[in-house]
């Protein structure tokens, strides 16, 4: 199975979790205790908090007024890199296609949540901004992205290449938490790319495809002959487009559940897990080394940093 397939298919049904909350964007560390691979959601929020007061002085400081608007809450939805094995969540939700859906059009999941983009749009910062005359927007904008968003140009394992700026209050912020803007950029780009980056070095092992064989089976016992997970959420989706709305949820919890259930038994996310582990921390220690030992010593460093800006108010 192409592990770019399956991050393909669930960016396409809008479940994508690994940018946002991948392996590789929780901590690992070497046997030393000294290489990072990633940050606790506690200390990427300090972090944030840090850089958003540093960006608010800055902007102040240019004359304009500037605030992020506290963030709704966090989906619930589970990581899926390798498979939906949560039994209770497929129960309730199938894959999460028909949220999926129904955010996409703006109406909003069935806790209330409305879509991220259209809420930010909505916000105090964001009317602040659209209340501005033409000449002072392109001031706002200059002020917090810099003068040219393509300054710095930094690889990114398996994805190609990041592109940030060098100045503006958004770098000054980070080039004040991390240090050396164009490392920090090229490390953090490496680090938090890893688990992508070896993705289908782990599908490819020989205790992945027996799992996923354990799983194939599972589901070909229960009528439901997919390759892979993937496959079968795509499958999912391109057949209840001629269902109703009821029958296509009934329909999608069905395969999900058993999907989940196979999963569970297979062991099929948890052997792709300690595996990808294993691939993330090799490819820390030798490929990406430099890159890594950066991102180390500056998460190390920002964090301290970001204690005192949040301290200090």
């Amino acid at each position: 199975m192409s592990g770019k397939d399956l991050l393909r298919t669930l960016a396409v049904t809008g479940l994508l979790l690994v940018t946002a909350c991948s392996a590789a964007d929780r901590p690992s560390e070497d046997t030393g205790g000294r290489l990072r691979t990633g940050l606790t959601d506690a200390e990427r929020g300090l972090l944030s908090e840090a850089e958003q007061r540093l960006i608010t002085s800055c902007m102040r400081d240019k004359g304009f007024q500037y605030r992020l608007d506290p963030g709704g809450p966090r989906s619930e939805a589970p990581e899926r890199r390798f498979g939906l094995d949560d039994v209770a969540w497929a129960r309730r939700h199938g894959y999460g296609l028909a949220e999926a859906a129904r955010i996409g059009d703006g109406e909003g999941d069935q806790d209330g949540n409305r879509d991220g983009k259209a809420a930010a749009e909505n916000s105090p910062q964001a009317r602040y901004v659209a209340s501005l005359p033409p000449q002072r927007k392109a001031e706002f904008d200059r002020a917090l992205n810099g003068t040219d968003r393509a300054a710095i140009v930094v690889p990114a394992p398996g994805r190609g290449q990041i592109f940030t700026s060098a100045d503006g209050c958004q770098a000054d912020a980070r080039r004040r938490l991390y240090g050396d803007l164009r490392k920090w950029t090229e490390a953090k780009a490496a680090v938090v790319n890893l688990a992508y980056f070896t993705f289908d070095e782990v599908v490819a092992e020989p205790r992945y495809t027996e799992a996923l064989a354990d799983w194939r089976a599972c589901m070909k016992a229960r009528g439901l002959a997919y390759p892979s997970s993937s496959q079968a959420i795509g499958a999912v989706a391109k057949e209840n487009r001629s269902r109703t709305a009821e029958e296509a949820f009934k329909r999608e919890v069905t395969v999900a559940v058993a999907d989940a259930e196979c999963n569970r038994t297979a062991g099929l996310a948890r052997t792709g897990t300690r595996l990808q582990r294993e691939h993330v921390r090799d490819a820390a220690r030798h490929e990406f080394a430099r890159q890594t030992r950066y991102y180390t010593q500056a998460v190390t460093t920002a964090l301290g940093r970001a204690r005192s800006i949040v301290g200090s108010g």
